[in-house]
């Protein structure tokens, strides 16, 4: 079977829509079904197209009203299901539920697929007839899906998408002047504070955005016989690292070419002598830089910075209210003489398949994903942080005001977002880290090992 079902430049292919592409029925999936209610949108049924306003778009109806196009009869009715991927059952069950609300006739089924496995999944399951209309992956495989034509662009919703989200997350999910993916969640590291102590300790609840301001205060609060840091983070990682790295002037594959990285670069060099200076104010051995060394001694309200992700927002607000103290999050510190860091960061998008038989229902429901009903779902059932700009996620219910994961957004806008990593890098790259800050090895020469390394795993693809 051809891959038909996705818009290009000019949307012509769109009328050619003749082949299926949703999922066969599944053990794992929800329905959200009304007999009874009333179809609840501008976007239900084609005959309400020009009392809306919509315009003929290469074959799709396109409603300019709704700002979004006009399901199909079959899906708008209830008639026939849209099928969709989601990686757990819970986000799933919301987020069928929050778009029930708005699309009470339609019916959603969901199946639980790994986001790293459903770009292969659907070149095969798509081809069969057994995929989803619509599936998430992870940012750096939407090129892949892109190339097999599992990804279809998404045309005119791209406009909306565009006014709530980064330009970082809207350039990574687009390609020769089109989106293919929906931005959906987004995850990075930042400096976590905790805001008591600093006003005890400096007269002021305000964070560090420098190193040399951290470098400054650890000079009368260290005390390494009292295990008392000043910041604490895992010393020995690249991914933790790599700010640093980046603030003067180190990026990955900036050519995106993964033959090359980089290793002997001036600019890494620069990068690596100076975070090897910060064992100054961190004085342990990379293998003695834990997890627990970190978040735990963080809980206790007796270090004033830590660098961290989302995955500690539970543990610290309970210990903020057991231990009474303020916590803030906020973007990492950057080298006085550089540029703001950057942070690796994983972004998890919403693709509209290029095999589905409804590709305007398909992209109604992927643009749900990043509206506020469909953020406050993802938010609400898993505790993921919707991708979008730090101050629109304000409007998201159970977040507007959380300043916490508004801290992780403007971090997560401050992003190097490279198409792939490949594990051989981190290998590499987290071997040079650890040679430079226990000083086993001479930054120079660190940096020729790696090089070595990265070349000799990549040939083994490791």
């Amino acid at each position: 079977m051809n891959k038909y079902g996705f818009l290009g430049v000019s949307f012509t292919v769109a009328a050619m829509l003749v082949v299926s592409g949703c999922g066969n029925d599944s053990n794992n999936t929800t329905n959200t079904t009304s007999t009874n209610t009333p179809a609840a949108s501008n976007n239900t049924a084609s005959a309400n197209v020009e009392a809306t306003s919509a315009a003929e778009e290469g074959g799709l109806q396109w409603d300019d009203a709704a700002k979004d196009y006009v399901m199909e009869p079959e899906i708008a009715s209830g008639e026939q299901p849209l099928k969709i991927w989601v990686e757990y059952e819970d986000y799933g069950k919301a987020l069928i539920e929050a778009f029930k609300v708005k699309y009470p006739n339609v019916k959603v089924e969901y199946e639980v697929v790994a986001k790293v496995d459903s770009v292969e999944r659907m070149s095969l399951d798509g081809e069969a007839g057994k995929g989803a209309d619509v599936f998430t992956a992870n940012y750096d495989k939407l090129e892949q899906a892109i190339d097999n034509a599992t990804a279809a662009p998404l045309g005119k919703i791209e406009e909306t998408l565009k006014e709530k989200m980064p330009d970082t997350f809207i350039d990574v999910a687009s390609k020769d002047g089109q989106m293919y993916g929906v931005p959906i969640s987004t995850e990075s590291i930042a400096l976590f504070y905790n805001k008591t102590l600093l006003k005890e300790l400096t007269g002021s609840d305000k964070p560090a955005t420098t190193w040399d301001e951290v470098m400054e205060l650890a000079k009368t609060y260290n005390d390494s016989n009292a295990n008392q840091w000043t910041i604490r983070f895992l010393a020995g990682q690249l991914y933790y690292a790599y700010p640093v790295l980046s603030s003067l002037g180190w990026h990955l594959y900036e050519d995106n070419n993964l033959d090359e990285p980089h290793f002997d670069s001036e600019a890494l060099t620069k990068g690596l002598d100076y975070y090897k200076s910060l064992r100054s104010i961190w004085d342990v051995n990379s293998a003695d830089a834990t997890w627990d060394s970190i978040e735990n001694e963080f809980v206790k309200g007796k270090t004033p910075y830590v660098i961290t992700g989302p995955w500690v927002f539970k543990d610290f607000d309970k210990a903020a209210t057991d231990n009474k103290f303020d916590y803030g999050v906020t973007t990492l510190p950057k080298v006085a003489s550089g540029d703001k860091a950057a942070s690796l960061t994983g972004i998890s998008v919403a693709l509209v398949s290029g095999y589905s038989k409804y590709p305007a229902a398909a992209r109604v429901f992927a643009n749900f994903m990043a509206s506020d009903e469909g953020a406050a779902a993802l938010y609400k059932s898993i505790g993921a942080i919707p991708a979008l700009k730090a101050d629109h996620i304000q409007n998201v219910e159970g977040i507007n005001g959380n300043e916490h994961i508004a801290g992780i957004i403007a971090q997560s806008e401050n992003a190097d977002l490279t198409p792939q990593i490949p594990e051989y890098m981190y290998t590499s790259g987290n071997d040079l880290i650890v040679n430079v800050w226990d000083n086993l090895l001479p930054v120079a020469d660190a940096q020729q090992k790696a090089e070595k390394a990265y070349t000799d795993l990549k040939a083994l693809g490791k």
